[in-house]
């Protein structure tokens, strides 16, 4: 799926509040990662600082801090669970989050309370896709900027 040149797997979970992606694991777990419209948003990331591993994250709180330009934003969780892992590529190479949002730039991995009746809350597919438009309209997203362009994939 794409809106405006930019990727949305159709594989995965969408929290269009938080430009956040979700992916179900295997082991029960939830990986979570920015949108590729969340790339658009903060533009050129600087460094990701998760939270520990181990801390309990409530839905709407932080699980880490974005840095940007010249700003800094809390990235804030649509689920509520423990801290289970966090991508220690991002340490040295947060960039990954632009180049590779939704495969080397997955930012942490949470065991989540409650996850069958908590999973519902996401979107998929067509859904997904025109929460994530109407995200974009309320926001006034401008899809022509320059930096952008730059996270269009071919």
């Amino acid at each position: 799926m794409n809106l405006h040149g930019l990727p949305f797997p159709d594989s995965l979970l969408y929290a269009p509040e938080h430009a956040l992606w979700l992916r179900e694991e295997a082991d029960g777990s939830v990986t979570l990662g920015l949108t590729a419209y969340g790339c658009a948003l903060y533009g050129e990331i600087f460094a990701f600082t998760p939270k520990r591993i181990g801390a309990r994250i409530e839905a709407g709180r932080s699980f880490g801090v974005v840095e940007f330009a010249k700003a800094a934003s809390s990235a804030r969780s649509p689920l509520a669970g423990e801290l289970l892992a966090v991508n220690e590529a991002l340490e040295k190479r947060p960039n990954l989050i632009n180049r590779d949002p939704y495969d080397s730039g997955w930012m942490v991995r949470l065991q989540p309370d409650d996850w069958p009746e908590t999973r519902e809350r996401f979107l998929t597919g067509e859904p997904a896709l025109a929460a994530i438009a109407e995200r974009m309209r309320l926001d006034n997203f401008d899809p022509a900027r320059g930096e952008v362009q730059a996270l269009q994939w071919k």
